[in-house]
């Protein structure tokens, strides 16, 4: 016999019980890091799960934002009113579940009618999984019908072997262009450290500030600072930080990144503009120092996330797409999937155009994207 509860905070479970749902993809829906998001004065969080005689069997966070802090809405689904199931805002989001075929196919029904029923209760007329992969989609128009769009592509480093001499391999041609941005960030006189996030909160965050000032992304000091520990609090065992450092020690920049199962997620980045040296560290910081480290920990995939995907592919990542999904309510069994698929193919063209590669022609052949 199963059951649905939904849940006021991720605390309300057991980390290692919800952690056992969390493959290594889905960094963004482990339980530190949603207990790290949990902000009632930002949106209301629930944690829907099913599960059946104590074994837990699907789980999902859920948002429901006011108006003064929603973001904006993909057109998909522009002329609803939505709960977010899933990730809060921007990351990968996928469905977490346990069990064979049909047991995760029964339990995501079950999970998916669970959240329709609290969103008909917040006055809710749609849900809204935005940021799905590719599978998630499918699994979910196969029992519902569906209104989807394609989002954006996510970049990851997928290094199998591991080493960073594998990573090299992967490069290509763009070998050598690489090979001379780690020389120039040596030859400048600068060098990494690693230390924890707890360790870097004060000395990280008004360098945060000024990349984000740099780039159009304003945010109060106190609000960065006020994440990074939060974050600080719940991940601390998972993180680290690459600080670039000059001949005597002192700060030029640097990113925090988090491990989770055999990954490594590349998260936020900062510096001193004033004592950079155009030495490339943002990509050591970032990219080389990180895969390098990954050797040590025997992790092998780097992720990047959303945007710059030029960047990310010349530096060996591989581009997957991610989907707004969106169920009108009241819910219906049975199904069905429609896309504007010219629409969606005019992105994806755009993104080819903009990466240059990168893009697995079999991923990315979108009229083949059917229910499962």
């Amino acid at each position: 016999m199963t059951e649905t509860r939904h849940l006021t905070s991720i605390g309300d479970i057991a980390r290692d019980t919800w952690d056992s749902l969390v493959p290594a993809s889905c960094f963004y829906q482990s339980h530190g890091w949603l207990a790290g998001q949990e902000r009632p004065d930002f949106a209301a969080a629930t944690y829907t799960v099913v599960s059946s005689d104590g074994r837990l069997l699907a789980a999902t966070p859920s948002y429901d934002f006011p108006a003064k802090n929603a973001p904006p809405l993909p057109p998909v689904a522009a002329d609803r009113a939505v709960l977010r199931g899933g990730t809060r805002t921007g990351y990968h989001n996928e469905f977490l579940l346990a069990g064979a075929e049909a047991e995760r196919r029964a339990a995501l029904t079950e999970l998916v009618e669970g959240l329709a029923d609290h969103a008909a209760r917040l006055g809710r007329d749609a849900l809204l999984f935005d940021f799905l992969t590719t599978d998630s989609l499918r699994s979910l128009a196969a029992l519902f019908p569906v209104r989807a769009q394609l989002r954006s592509a996510e970049a990851v480093i997928h290094n199998e072997e591991g080493t960073f001499e594998s990573y090299r391999r992967l490069l290509g041609h763009n070998v050598r262009k690489r090979d001379y941005e780690v020389r120039k960030f040596e030859q400048a006189g600068l060098s990494l450290a690693t230390a924890p996030l707890s360790e870097c909160v004060d000395e990280l965050a008004p360098l945060i500030g000024q990349t984000m000032d740099r780039y159009d992304a304003s945010l109060d000091l106190a609000e960065i600072r006020a994440f990074l520990k939060v974050q600080a609090e719940h991940l601390d065992g998972l993180s680290t930080v690459f600080r670039v450092v000059d001949e005597e020690g002192g700060l030029v920049g640097g990113h925090v990144a988090f491990a989770w199962r055999e990954m490594l997620y590349a998260r936020v980045a900062g510096f001193d503009y004033t004592r950079t040296r155009g030495a490339y560290e943002y990509f050591n910081a970032v990219y080389y120092g990180p895969l390098r480290h990954m050797e040590r920990r025997r992790l092998d995939t780097l992720h990047l996330g959303l945007s710059a995907v030029e960047a990310k592919v010349r530096r060996g990542a591989r581009l997957h797409p991610v989907w707004a999904a969106v169920l009108p309510l009241p819910l219906v069994r049975g199904a069905g999937l429609t896309r504007d698929t010219a629409a969606d193919q005019a992105l994806a063209d755009s993104l080819r155009a903009e990466a240059g590669g990168g893009m697995d022609e079999a991923e990315w052949e979108l009229g083949r994207i059917t229910p499962l």
